[in-house]
């Protein structure tokens, strides 16, 4: 019995809030300032409401403004809460970054079609690099070669003093630390170049295959 009464009430108030609007905009006929300032917001309870202003509780909900007849001129969406306008300053940046990735790989692109006409180019420009490199290498093993006979003699000076019941100079000891220190230094540096190659190789091996994606060659 309470249920049908609640529900009975509900339905005077929507017929009532229906009446009221029906009444305004019969009212806005009248006058042009009047369309121009009518509003329609939904309360708290669900129902519709119409005036010449909104109430300031409703201000930042979807609200509505009425045109000659009762039909919507304009339609303002509610106020997007923290969370949401948070959320859209997230994917917007998100797709401002990847809108940048895209004009890098855009430009990359067109760097690699202007710099290279075929694959044998690539090819060319791949070995010339791998081979200036083996050409440091190769040089600096030379060097090391070099330093590793001095070491050698200075080190049998050193073994030939012990032998002989004598101390080894300050000054050789220092030499031979030095001469271990030039070594150890030379094939890092070798161990780098080495490296330095591998990833030319697999960074031209990436370029061929992009270069035949970008001109569609099987």
């Amino acid at each position: 019995m309470r249920k049908n009464l609640n529900v009975r009430r509900n339905y005077e108030k929507q017929l009532f809030s229906t009446m009221i609007v029906m009444f305004a905009l019969s009212g806005l006929t009248l006058s042009g300032t009047a369309q121009a300032r009518m509003k329609c917001w939904t309360n708290n309870e669900g129902v519709r409401e119409c005036g010449n202003s909104i109430p300031p509780e409703f201000a930042q909900k979807e609200h509505q403004e009425l045109g000659k007849g009762g039909i919507v001129r304009e339609k303002t969406e509610r106020a997007k809460t923290d969370e949401e306008l948070a959320e859209a300053r997230r994917l917007e940046k998100e797709q401002a970054e990847q809108a940048k990735l895209n004009a890098e790989k855009k430009k990359q692109d067109q760097i690699l079609l202007a710099t290279f006409s075929n694959v044998s180019d690539i090819e060319r420009a791949r070995d010339e690099r791998v081979t200036a490199l083996e050409a440091t290498i190769k040089l600096t093993q030379a060097r090391n070669d070099k330093i590793q006979l001095d070491l050698d003699k200075r080190i049998q000076t050193a073994a030939d003093a012990e032998r002989s019941g004598k101390v080894p100079p300050e000054a050789l000891l220092e030499d031979i630390e030095s001469l271990n220190r030039q070594i150890s230094n030379n094939d890092k540096f070798i161990e780098g170049k080495r490296i330095e190659q591998e990833e030319i190789k697999s960074s031209h091996a990436a370029d061929i295959k992009h270069f035949k994606e970008l001109k569609g060659i099987e």
